[in-house]
């Protein structure tokens, strides 16, 4: 599973404060383990999982909240279903791998996405941060691992 789970999981990439949370965190067996406890939680399918695992967008409304839950559990998305930009950032430079001009992409990304009109629905607000980080990421050659 890919470290980009955890914003989404985005995406997602989805919630995390490196800052407080040791970068083993994003180990594959952790994500694996509350992708499955999301699962269960948003009522969504392995299809789901295997959905966001490989960046696809979100089908359903439990695919949706399937990425909200990844997004709150690894703390980069609040209670209010609002970007943590702290932690998004942490997330979005793991794919920088250290490279000082691929972490400014990451910078201009957040600071793009958290800025984003998003819908009160936590789980839409997910899909519609997800679309945003994965499409800048794109555009600024950082990979999704």
């Amino acid at each position: 599973m890919s470290r980009f789970v955890c914003f989404s999981v985005l995406v997602l990439l989805a919630a995390v404060a490196v800052s407080s949370k040791p970068q083993e965190d994003y180990d594959k067996e952790h994500i694996a383990e509350v992708a499955e406890e999301c699962k269960t939680e948003s009522g969504a399918t392995d299809e789901d999982v295997e959905h966001m695992m490989q960046h696809e967008p979100a089908d359903s409304h439990e695919s949706k909240c399937l990425r909200a839950c990844m997004l709150k559990k690894f703390e980069i998305m609040n209670d209010e279903g609002k970007l943590s930009k702290e932690n998004a950032l942490e997330m979005v430079k793991l794919s920088s791998k250290d490279d000082a001009e691929k972490e400014a992409a990451a910078t201009e990304i957040v600071d793009k996405c958290e800025g984003i009109e998003v819908p009160e629905d936590h789980c839409d607000a997910a899909a519609a941060y997800e679309k945003c980080i994965i499409d800048h990421m794109h555009e600024h050659g950082l990979a999704l691992e």
